[in-house]
């Protein structure tokens, strides 16, 4: 038996305004760069009063990073769903998640997932995508060379899929699955030539 107090009415509506902050930041931020929107297109978006964005998230750049972390959730339940259990299709699963909801939601995609740099929450994220990684790869994620190689990995992965949603797909997807395993095993073999100790024998075997 679940022992959450309900809401008080004050609070669930001060949690509906809160969602429709959020929805209205994904909104906004993912038709144009952060630099051209602003807390009002927020709060008119949300249909509310322009001093609550401050209120629910400090500004603009809160609301920024709420919108963020809600896409990342997104993109996390896209590729972990109906995962199979077998670790080398579960990892092209994942991939396949991943370019599907980026594909159902490119101006999302390239304005709020594929601009990496602008903030700290991109490389919180993408770090915690990378240990997962490297987890099914059945290496230790806190090694320095492997690390550095997956940054890279993921960093060419990411301008791969953002010119492919430009360029309006030119490409199956199951093509850019087979690239990204291809560009992860080359991140594997420089992860070795880094670090000779690393053994990423096992790991190129599942891709």
């Amino acid at each position: 038996m679940s022992s959450e107090k309900p809401l008080t009415a004050r609070q669930a509506a001060a949690e509906q305004t809160r969602r429709k902050l959020l929805d209205a930041a994904l909104q906004e931020f993912s038709r144009r760069p952060y630099l051209e929107v602003t807390v009002g297109d927020i709060a008119r978006t949300a249909g509310v009063a322009h001093g609550l964005v401050s209120h629910h998230f400090q500004g603009k750049q809160g609301a920024y990073v709420a919108a963020v972390t809600e896409v990342h959730e997104q993109l996390r339940e896209a590729e972990e769903a109906e995962l199979p259990a077998a670790v080398p299709d579960r990892i092209r699963q994942r991939f396949r998640g991943f370019l599907g909801f980026l594909a159902e939601h490119p101006d999302r995609a390239l304005n709020l997932v594929l601009v990496g740099g602008r903030d700290e929450v991109f490389a919180d994220l993408r770090d915690r995508n990378l240990r997962v990684l490297a987890g099914l790869l059945g290496l230790d994620p806190d090694n320095h060379a492997l690390a550095a190689a997956l940054r890279s990995f993921a960093d060419a992965a990411e301008r791969l899929t953002a010119d492919w949603l430009r360029a309006e797909r030119p490409f199956e997807l199951e093509a850019l699955v087979a690239a990204f395993c291809a560009l992860l095993a080359g991140a594997l073999r420089a992860a070795h030539e880094l670090d000779p100790a690393l053994d990423v024998t096992r790991a190129l075997t599942l891709l």
